[in-house]
């Protein structure tokens, strides 16, 4: 069948069979079908949907563009499982999870995306390492988890090869957001990186592609049931994203957080803390490594405390191309924007509300993400100690500060941040 007749059928809100979606897919592989035709195809899937069996064919047809790893012939001494969590403004939970877990006894292989629009993507905040390879050969991807737990890389020529393409596309066409195709690339990460255990966090607020709780709660149960076609098990968390969970947004800003807190350097936002003892009690809980949520906070507090994950961090780190003094001191490794102000509000009083949203807009649009397929990525842009609900800001007490390549775009971030935060005359 031609492409314009899928294209077609998913346009008009017709089912497409197995043997379409994996036509269509093989075409996406061995670019016999043009990116125009794959961003009408996913624009089509966003409006009208996919049902549980498209999903699942896409996946299928996705994964087998590459090869699935085997951790079977790599000598591992502890269960093998992995984290997603869903796109949103200012997560760097994947970062901090994935070595505390690796501190805890769990190898964690981590196939990421990158720049997810507004919401930012694990890979790019690592890329804003200087030395990070994000793309390592499947050799030395299999070699850094052994030696350090934990491991992450972009999918490749080799691995998922389709959904590298996909990816990238949905990233500048506005088809972040579907649900379904949220899942499917999701899916076709874990199935291709071999596991078998899994725990996803879908966010819940203005921050994230579900910003409802019903739209949340119908991208859970998607997952459960899809992910058991490919003897997956799945725990679902859901957590509240209408502003950050921890104080920064942008690449190296967020990888300079997930530092101090994996070092201890300085207390650790509560919040965000909250959310690591979540997600990661529920992956040792899930791997019988502990009995309950009890036994799992004093694994991962003795793992924070002994310096073992952030050790398991430098780690990774260090196989995957970076000098081994970036524990002790990350700041010559991370850029540093030309311009770093504060941002005041125009009047005093407490935060009441942010549209996270506009936020991570603001941020984009300072460069820290991609608007087009070929852009450069200011790693350094962003914002630092951002306010949040309930907080008193005033000419004194700064929103947050501006990190920009000049002026001009740090005037401009200051605006797009005063007007995404709603300040009360009465506390909040």
């Amino acid at each position: 069948m031609l492409p314009q007749d899928i294209i077609r059928k998913k346009r008009d809100g017709i089912t497409l069979t197995k043997q379409e979606i994996e036509e269509f897919v093989q075409g996406i592989d061995d670019w016999s079908i043009a990116d125009g035709q794959v961003s009408a195809l996913l624009m089509a899937a966003l409006i009208n949907g996919l049902n549980n069996d498209e999903i699942i064919a896409f996946v299928n047809a996705i994964v087998e563009t590459g090869i699935i790893l085997n951790w079977d012939s790599v000598d591992l001494n502890g269960p093998v499982a992995s984290v997603y969590t869903m796109p949103g403004v200012g997560d760097k939970s994947e970062i901090i999870a994935a070595p505390l877990l690796a501190a805890c006894g769990i190898y964690v292989p981590m196939i990421c995306e990158r720049m997810q629009y507004h919401a930012g993507g694990t890979l790019d905040k690592l890329d804003s390492i200087k030395g990070f390879a994000s793309r390592p050969t499947l050799a030395r991807f299999k070699k850094t988890l052994r030696e350090s737990g934990c491991a992450f890389m972009t999918p490749t020529e080799q691995i998922a090869p389709a959904d590298l393409r996909i990816q990238s596309i949905r990233d500048i066409t506005a088809t972040v957001s579907s649900i379904p195709l949220m899942i499917m690339s999701l899916l076709v990460k874990k199935i291709a990186s071999g596991i078998k255990n899994l725990t996803v966090e879908v966010k819940v607020g203005s921050g994230s592609f579900t910003p409802s709780l019903q739209e949340a709660e119908l991208c859970a149960q998607k997952i459960k049931e899809c992910a058991p076609a490919f003897g997956i098990k799945t725990d679902i968390i859901l957590s509240q994203t209408d502003h950050v969970i921890g104080q920064n947004i942008g690449n190296a800003l967020e990888v300079y957080e997930a530092w101090a807190y994996l070092t201890g350097t300085g207390p650790r936002d509560p919040e965000l803390h909250e959310l690591i003892i979540t997600i990661c009690s529920t992956v040792l809980i899930q791997n019988h490594i502990v009995e309950n949520k009890e036994q799992a906070v004093e694994k991962i507090e003795r793992a924070l405390g002994s310096g073992q994950a952030a050790e398991h961090f430098n780690r990774m780190l260090y196989e995957q191309g970076v000098l081994p003094n970036f524990i002790s001191n990350p700041a010559p490794f991370l850029p540093t924007a030309q311009v770093i102000r504060p941002v005041y509000p125009d009047k005093e009083g407490y935060v009441s509300k942010m549209n996270l949203r506009w936020i991570g807009l603001a941020v984009l649009e300072m460069g820290a993400g991609r608007l087009y397929q070929e852009q450069r990525i200011d790693y350094s842009a962003g914002y630092s100690n951002l306010c949040r609900p309930g907080m008193y800001v005033s000419a004194r007490v700064p929103l947050a500060f501006v990190h920009a390549e000049d002026n001009r775009t740090a005037d401009l971030a200051a605006i797009h941040l005063k007007g995404a935060v709603t300040i009360s005359e009465q506390p909040v």
